[in-house]
């Protein structure tokens, strides 16, 4: 179990090719029959891309896929004079009004595409060349699978700046089923046939890299003002969806006010009491602690240790840890045991794997290496430095305590990397 979401290991199932988890447990995974052809359509949504839209482009074309579809919900840059230049390639150029919502944008894709397989990507993404030569047989032997039509399969998605692997997106699924997307923005795909009615998620060996979160392009796009926008919506028209606060802490809680803040918490943990009937596979519960994670950075960088300490009572261990060792080394108070401690739970698989701020630990690399420095020298720091994967984030950069607080004299930067 990890953070609320089951995952089984596959990988010792002879018969589940292609198959790496099951993010959902819901429904076993059987095979029955042959493998049965039909259409696979990769759908694009796209708004002002000309950075990246041809790159996405050319990860796609040429490889004998049935329709490729861009639709464009009004560009005002060369994105659609790029689209139009893949025609010859089978590429078609769809143009949309922006309905303030991705959810209708995307049902809207499902049903002009109407059958077969679809494959969403975003215009900042991009297969890698084996996923690419591999998707077609993948999804044909996928189709295998019974109870396909309420399944929908998540590729890895590679953030490749930030090195983040995201499992758990649910990207692919049968056009022709009962499945259709909700919610404004960060949607997610729903069984339409019943009321809150999640899809069975299954994670498959596709990759898909990503770089539509560097700073540059979410300050050029202006993305954490319009999620925000859209949030304010979701919530508005879904308030006890979970889903909506947790987006809502996670995106803006540098822009939040202090009691803003507070009360956005305190409501999400309020949900965690109520029934779930929103059709998404993650529960209040696991929302609500993955919210505290970005909300402890905030209140921290605010000096509210108190409220801090609180919310701690319900994150991960791992995760608790880390917020008092920041407390601990902005304070200056720090000894040899405290090392000790970071690298007895940085030892710790099952520990670290239950984090929601870092499963692969790299923000416990940071402070090690802070302490390292701190409690021995920057030499041995260094050393550490060097087998780490850098972490970035309120407090550290490259893993590094931030500039000019390193000895723990002024308040942290909000800056985010």
């Amino acid at each position: 179990m990890w953070s609320g979401v089951e995952y089984e290991d596959l990988s010792s199932v002879r018969s589940t090719e292609w198959i790496t988890r099951r993010v959902t447990p819901s429904v076993p995974v059987k095979f029955a029959g042959e493998e049965q052809p039909c259409p696979v359509s990769i759908v694009i949504l796209a708004k002002d891309e000309e950075r990246c839209i041809a790159r996405c482009l050319d990860s796609v074309v040429d490889l004998g896929l049935d329709n490729i579809l861009v639709l464009d919900t009004g560009s005002t840059d060369d994105t659609p004079r790029i689209v139009e230049r893949y025609r010859d390639h089978g590429v078609r150029l769809i143009r949309t009004p922006w309905t303030r919502s991705f959810a209708r944008t995307r049902n809207q894709a499902i049903d002009a595409v109407g059958e077969g397989w679809i494959v969403f990507l975003d215009a900042d993404e991009w297969l890698t060349e084996r996923s690419a030569r591999n998707l077609r047989p993948c999804l044909m032997y996928l189709s295998r699978l019974e109870g396909l039509r309420r399944m929908a399969f998540a590729p890895e998605i590679i953030d490749v700046d930030r090195n983040v692997h995201t499992t758990d997106l649910p990207r692919i699924f049968r056009a022709d089923s009962a499945i259709r997307y909700r919610g404004e923005v960060h949607e997610y795909p729903v069984i339409a046939e019943g009321p809150g009615t999640p899809v069975d998620v299954i994670g498959i060996d596709i990759q898909v890299n990503h770089d539509g979160y560097t700073r540059s392009v979410v300050i050029s796009k202006d993305k954490r003002r319009r999620n925000l926008d859209l949030l304010e919506t979701a919530r508005a028209n879904d308030p006890g969806n979970p889903r909506w606060w947790y987006f809502s802490i996670r995106d803006g809680h540098v822009t939040l006010d202090h009691a803003e803040l507070i009360s956005m918490c305190d409501t999400l943990k309020e949900l965690t009491d109520k029934p779930a009937r929103h059709g998404d596979h993650r529960g209040a519960r696991d929302y609500y602690r993955r919210a505290l994670a970005p909300a402890c950075q905030r209140l921290a960088a605010m000096r509210d240790w108190t409220n801090v300490s609180r919310y701690c009572e319900d994150l991960p261990r791992v995760d608790a840890y880390y917020f008092r060792a920041i407390r601990e080394l902005l304070s200056g108070a720090v000894t040899e045991s405290d090392l000790l401690e970071a690298v007895r739970l940085r030892r710790d698989d099952e520990m670290t794997a239950d984090s929601v701020v870092e499963p692969s630990a790299r923000h416990l690399d940071a402070i090690i290496i802070a302490l390292l420095e701190r409690v021995r020298d920057r030499a041995e720091a260094d050393r550490y430095l060097e087998f780490c994967s850098l972490w970035t984030d309120s407090f550290f950069e490259d893993s590094r305590l931030r500039e000019p607080y390193r000895q723990g004299r002024v308040q942290p930067s909000l800056r985010r990397g």
